[in-house]
């Protein structure tokens, strides 16, 4: 058994219009853009949401779009429980990067990311939050 948690939504802008982006979206939540330590292509919408992180992703060259993360204390279980519920690997090279995540796809090709949430390098907020709010699957 394991836990998750929906952590976090996330906005992706191509990078031409990722700061106007992160002002639009900054703004009409009446949020404050924060830059995460080491995170370059990131803004957290600090006060967008009580529930959950909200955060503007620089998407490159790639589309606008939006996506969310599941939070994990397992992060090979839960990839392996949502490929029996019929998601699929997109990208998994992720594993090994500090962030610890695997990007999936849902049934209709939907992406979404799996994090592992008590990874040492995510603020300890972010730790404590996913403690006090993750719920057993598995």
């Amino acid at each position: 058994m394991h836990r998750i948690l929906l952590s976090t939504f996330l906005i992706d802008a191509p990078a031409e219009v990722f700061e106007k982006t992160t002002d639009f979206w900054a703004g009409a939540l009446d949020a404050e853009a924060l830059r995460p330590r080491g995170g370059r292509d990131y803004r957290i919408l600090e006060g967008a949401s009580d529930d959950f992180r909200v955060v503007v992703q620089n998407a490159h060259s790639g589309e606008a779009g939006i996506h969310f993360d599941i939070h994990t204390d397992d992060l090979e279980a839960e990839v392996e429980r949502l490929k029996g519920l019929g998601a699929t690997v997109v990208d998994d090279s992720f594993v090994e990067h500090p962030g610890k995540w695997v990007i999936m796809a849902d049934p209709a090709g939907k992406e979404f990311c799996v994090v592992y949430a008590l990874n040492p390098l995510r603020p300890q907020a972010d730790r404590d939050a996913f403690e006090r709010k993750a719920k057993p699957v598995g």
